[in-house]
């Protein structure tokens, strides 16, 4: 079971247990609403193992409320302690969860090749905040949201996470499932919520990772359509008229998101992140290796050849393959120990390719046809 089926198996217990304790409070059987808060709480901690750090947070902080509550509930003359303080959490939950991070210390030139992608990016979304007076003289159209696309591990967020770097702006990074939730109304709010919250910054950038879990195309899933038809509206409302919010999302399927959002004035401009090409292959080894115990024979231009066809994600996962026999024999001789060819060679052997070349082809003809 993947993370976010798990989540969704926890979300409807964590629903069940609270709903029972709050009943056996009103009809004042103490015990069963003292066990169903604990049992809540229990699976809120589980929750939160699997959820991002902005609403894993959230979710450590309400698991100890709840808690609370049930240490404070008196079996013999039940009550409830602190009623304000559930309903407070209740009402601030979603909130809670955009917390921005710390501005990422990321630039450009840490991004290996993509020279295409940052060219776009630049004039998009770095340039009209630090040249508006350049893009009023030009009437060139500003706002809007950007969508990356493409294979997992290609960059797509730490492209993001350069572009808040280089203009400085607060950083909303929140995955399309951190908003999305069961219970009737709550996604919707948590859209609403998000953007208010953004808003409010001199300047800033929301990150949307998964975009097709938030906004798949519509007309299957009715809560699915109320989500869509929320955030084009939010779109629509800062869009030419909130120049201080700057929207970015990344996606693996955009095949699956709905056709409105990538309209003019929304996601207008959709930019593929390919698979790194040699030179940046070549870019990710050499910042991999540099500076660690190297052998003779290790040749960086056969790495790259080797490598044709993994991610930037797959290339760091197999250096760090590479580095592990030597690391171990360094501890158990107490002496640095070189990485040699052979430990290279042993990883490629180990990690393969995420991506297949039937899924790059897909991206390809979507680049083609659909962006």
């Amino acid at each position: 079971m993947d993370d976010g089926m798990q989540l969704s198996v926890l979300n409807d217990t964590f629903g069940m247990y609270y709903a029972a304790a709050q009943k056996a409070l009103r009809e004042k059987r103490g015990a069963q609403a003292r066990r169903n808060y604990l049992l809540a709480a229990e699976t809120l901690l589980k929750m939160a193992k699997l959820s991002s750090p902005q609403l894993k947070k959230a979710r450590l902080e309400r698991a100890k409320r709840l808690t609370e509550i049930a240490e404070g509930i008196d079996a013999a003359a039940p009550r409830f302690s602190a009623p304000s303080e559930e309903k407070e959490s209740e009402r601030e939950e979603g909130e809670a969860q955009w917390k921005a991070a710390a501005v990422p210390n990321v630039h450009f030139s840490d991004i290996a090749g993509l020279e295409d992608v940052k060219r776009a990016v630049t004039m998009r979304m770095i340039h009209p905040v630090k040249y508006p007076e350049k893009y009023a003289a030009y009437k060139k159209k500003t706002g809007g949201g950007l969508l990356l696309y493409g294979p997992p591990g290609t960059g797509k967020t730490m492209i993001a996470r350069a572009i808040a770097c280089e203009v400085g702006a607060v950083f909303y990074a929140v995955k399309g499932s951190d908003i999305v939730s069961k219970w009737v109304g709550e996604s919707e709010r948590n859209i609403s919520s998000l953007f208010e919250t953004a808003k409010q910054q001199k300047l800033a950038i929301i990150f949307i990772d998964e975009m097709d879990s938030l906004i798949g195309s519509r007309g299957e899933d009715v809560h699915n359509d109320r989500r869509v038809n929320e955030f084009l509206q939010q779109i629509d409302g800062f869009a030419g008229s909130c120049p201080n919010l700057l929207l970015l999302g990344a996606t693996n399927r955009p095949w699956d998101i709905d056709s409105a959002a990538l309209r003019s004035g929304r996601f207008s401009q959709r930019i593929y992140v390919p698979l790194p090409d040699a030179p940046a292959r070549k870019f990710l080894f050499e910042k991999a290796i540099e500076g660690v115990p190297l052998a003779s024979d290790v040749n960086v231009e056969e790495l790259v050849s080797r490598s044709e066809g993994y991610s930037g994600a797959d290339i760091a996962e197999l250096c760090d393959r590479a580095k592990e026999g030597p690391l171990l024999e360094s501890i158990r001789t107490d002496a640095l120990v070189d990485i040699r060819r052979e430990d290279f060679l042993r990883a490629f052997e180990e990690v393969k390719p995420t991506v297949s070349a039937a899924e790059v082809k897909m991206f390809e003809r979507y680049a083609e046809n659909g962006a």
